[in-house]
């Protein structure tokens, strides 16, 4: 499948899975190429001594996973990466799936009262719990450069896909920390409607990983959660990070085929 084929599959159905994908390191990340240009680092976790954009994220023996909580990935960069692609290399015996939120799905679940007020909305977003392992390597300082780097970004409640124009709902558990021009809890009570409605298992899939599977998702209008629920036993995985979307040029759909499409995950 060429890039541009991998881009409307990717834009229709948001969460792509591949079996005994089994790629390189190498491989993967030229994957990821096929869609954009890709990230060479992250501010916390290391990288592939092969491939500098693919990130290792590895977890087990006592070290609690940090992805158990529903986001889409680094919304607290002004410009968030568009898709991730990850590769399972170590599966636990039992455990460590991953699941996948619609979050066109769950924006059209609210009342219509609650979505015409949202669309008004902009909320902060920084990098969560990420700031704990700065705090713990190099105190308040540390965490303070942490944020720095990291960044922090205002992003509107309901946000539209750049491609179908879809509205979806853009704040998450993890990430998100105040609704602009709300009192602390005003804002703290809202959102914590919002992170629930997010939970119902109607906007879900779930995967269970084997060693080689593959995973692409749009980080437009998805989120997702890794279940920390096999320790002490490891979980390895390669991660991409694409951080933009070159065949996004401002217009809405790709085509109509694809603006007829209901939400979906594949």
């Amino acid at each position: 499948m060429d890039g541009a084929d991998l881009h409307r599959a990717l834009v229709e159905h948001r969460v792509l899975i591949v079996d005994q994908a089994a790629l390189e390191p190498t491989q993967l990340m030229e994957l990821g190429r096929r869609l954009g240009p890709v990230a060479n680092d992250h501010h916390c976790y290391s990288t592939h001594p092969d491939a500098d954009a693919v990130v290792v994220l590895e977890w087990g023996g006592a070290t609690k996973p940090d992805a158990a909580e529903w986001h889409a990935d680094m919304t607290y960069r002004q410009d968030p990466p568009f898709a991730s692609v990850l590769q399972a290399e170590v599966v636990p015996p039992a455990g460590g799936d991953t699941l996948w939120a619609c979050m066109s799905s769950v924006y059209e679940s609210l009342p219509a009262g609650l979505r015409s007020e949202l669309v008004e909305l902009e909320a902060v977003h920084d990098m969560g719990t990420f700031r704990t392992r700065a705090y713990r390597d190099g105190g308040t300082d540390a965490m303070r450069i942490a944020l720095v780097e990291a960044g922090t970004a205002v992003h509107p409640v309901v946000a539209h896909h750049p491609i179908t124009g879809q509205p979806y709902l853009n704040v998450s558990e993890s990430f998100t920390r105040f609704v602009i021009g709300l009192s602390a809890p005003e804002g703290a009570r809202l959102l914590t409607l919002l992170f629930d409605a997010v939970k119902s298992p109607e906007h879900q899939v779930r995967h269970r990983w084997t060693t080689g599977s593959l995973a692409i998702w749009d980080n437009r209008g998805t989120q997702h959660y890794a279940l920390a629920d096999y320790l002490p036993h490891r979980r390895v995985m390669h991660r991409v990070a694409v951080v933009s979307d070159p065949r996004a040029t401002g217009r809405h759909g790709v085509d109509s085929a694809i603006e007829r499409q209901q939400p979906a995950l594949t």
